[in-house]
């Protein structure tokens, strides 16, 4: 006897509702940040930030991890002394390096032995697993899952630095003496120009890609980026999940 199935917009699957989820973290994050800058009260960056983190976290503290846990205490308690001793507003600044730190080790840990390079992943999802078939596409694959964390781990190195060394920076909150960064274009580099090198790389792996694999007929760029936007959910997934789960 034939079931009737659910509609599909019934209840939303894992990974919609996980990219839903961190959306509406984002989104939230913009506006608490928004007040923060416009009050001038530090304890608005601090619940801003602590928005973003709960929600980067809420897979893994569904699942009972400790160390998740361990993660949003020791990042709630950071907030509420750092906003104590009036250095909340560099909790903002802090955000652009927690991004890239957080990013470097979602492809490093991939790499490890029974683990597949996160670019693998995507390329299953956006293209098909049978892509990785080509050797030449599967060694691609791992050395961008390398250049991506190599990248992104040098670059949230030197934005550690830049909040370290700026004149209101972490240094001048724990009160030890040195030199300092004065100049405007490390702030800009900080909250904008950090974001550009990223969207640069892409760009300019994207022409690599073609002309290092081109034996193969890749997507053109708007419907690479189309498939991306589409794929969203499954994508935001793969950087959680195992191969299997991520793909449906």
């Amino acid at each position: 006897m034939p079931t009737a199935s659910l509609p599909s917009h019934a209840t939303p699957t894992p990974p919609l509702r996980r990219s839903r989820v961190l959306l509406t973290a984002v989104a939230l994050y913009l506006v608490l940040a928004s007040i923060a800058l416009a009050s001038g009260r530090a304890a608005w960056a601090a619940a801003a930030v602590l928005v973003l983190i709960t929600a980067l976290l809420v897979p893994a503290l569904r699942r009972g991890r400790w160390m998740a846990w361990l993660t949003l205490v020791v990042s709630t308690t950071s907030c509420v002394w750092l906003t104590k001793v009036g250095a909340g507003w560099l909790l903002l600044d802090l955000v652009p390096t927690l991004v890239n730190l957080g990013l470097c080790l979602l492809f490093a840990r991939t790499l490890v032995p029974g683990h597949e390079p996160l670019i693998a992943r995507f390329i299953a999802i956006l293209e098909g697993r049978e892509r990785l078939h080509d050797p030449r596409v599967a060694a691609y694959a791992r050395g961008l899952t390398q250049a991506w964390a190599l990248v992104l781990g040098l670059q949230a190195t030197l934005l550690a630095l830049i909040v370290m060394l700026m004149p209101h920076g972490l240094l001048v909150v724990l009160g030890v003496g040195g030199p300092r960064l004065s100049a405007p274009a490390w702030i800009a580099y900080l909250h904008a120009g950090s974001y550009l090198v990223v969207g640069a790389f892409m760009l300019l792996e994207y022409g690599w890609r073609r002309w290092q694999l081109r034996h193969l007929e890749h997507m053109g760029l708007l419907a690479f980026l189309l498939a991306v936007v589409q794929r969203w959910p499954a994508l935001l997934a793969s950087l959680t999940q195992g191969r299997d789960e991520a793909e449906r």
